[in-house]
């Protein structure tokens, strides 16, 4: 307990010098900065290569937080956070006048979401303010889900990366809006379910974007380095087994290859929750290509199958 104290008390005095953290949480790490000093945020985009038109989730340790940086909260929204929060879901509602535009991406909304990890909650409370905290990594690669993936990404910079053990869940939040005169939008599936959020709501969740702009939302994201595909139960890629050079991510249904195989869970969560690191496992292998078995289209998988689709090319 003592070192995971003293690793909290470094990273906020980090934060407080205006510096970044790597920051666990249940989705995937973060790359966590001061949500109200815009210097900091800059560094965040800089070190990540993240454009300045992609929006920051901003982080809070308790649901009263909000109020600092929503203009508006609804019922829905309250609804949904007495639900949901901590956990994996980021809403995003209108933002306060003096919310920095640099954190909304030019935006008047703000994302906000309640990790649900014991470090990332006790490091903003000891911190006592917001974070932004995308996932940390280089813009567009595979996101993190351990320390060692952090490290990865930035072997060649000083940041603090504090240990947390492998994120729970796996991908990053669902990301729903909540507007005035809207209706509920999903911006960004993940493992909380559609379905769910409709029987908090009592209402359906539109799945389009309606002009709000979201993090995750590049058509190529979550890539590895390697030449990634994805391919359905109609692909014949049997003449491929033999090929010692090909990594391949099976659901559940693993064959004999000759290659480096991996098999995640046929269920969506421990699938999910393997993702990235057989990502990471496969892009740091002396490998040609990537290939993964597609588990099903239903909606239970909706977060899975969004993440393929932007990590690999279909066959």
């Amino acid at each position: 307990m003592a070192q995971i104290t003293d690793q909290i008390s470094l990273a906020v005095a980090a934060l407080n010098r205006g510096e970044l953290v790597a920051m666990p949480t249940e989705t995937v790490y973060g790359l966590a900065a001061d949500a109200g000093n815009e210097d900091a945020v800059a560094k965040v985009f800089a070190l990540k290569g993240r454009p300045a038109t992609n929006p920051l989730i901003v982080h809070v340790a308790d649901s009263h937080w909000v109020r600092d940086w929503a203009a508006e909260v609804s019922t829905c929204a309250e609804a949904l956070m007495t639900a949901f929060w901590p956990g994996p879901l980021t809403l995003v509602l209108p933002a306060k006048a003096e919310v920095s535009r640099a954190v909304t991406a030019g935006q008047d909304t703000v994302a906000l979401r309640m990790p649900a990890h014991p470090q990332a909650l006790a490091l903003l409370k000891d911190f006592g303010h917001a974070l932004v905290a995308p996932s940390a990594n280089k813009y567009m690669s595979i996101s993190p889900t351990s320390s060692d993936h952090v490290a990865r990404q930035f072997a060649d910079d000083e940041l603090l990366i504090l240990e947390g053990g492998n994120c729970k869940v796996g991908l990053e939040s669902t990301i729903v809006a909540l507007l005035p005169g809207d209706a509920p939008r999903l911006l960004r599936p993940g493992m909380v379910s559609v379905a769910s959020i409709e029987a908090v709501l009592g209402r359906p969740v539109v799945q389009q974007s309606g002009g709000v702009v979201a993090p995750g939302q590049h058509h190529k994201h979550y890539s590895p380095g390697l030449p990634c595909y994805r391919y359905g139960a109609e692909s014949d890629v049997s003449h491929l087994h033999q090929a010692s050079d090909i990594g391949w991510i099976f659901c559940g249904n693993a064959v004999p290859v000759a290659g480096k195989a991996i098999e995640l869970g046929a269920d969506p969560d421990s699938y999910a929750q393997g993702l990235y690191d057989a990502l990471y496992q496969l892009d740091h292998e002396t490998l040609s290509a990537i290939y993964i078995a597609e588990p099903p289209h239903s909606a239970d998988w909706q977060a899975v199958q969004n993440r393929l689709e932007r990590a690999a090319r279909p066959l």
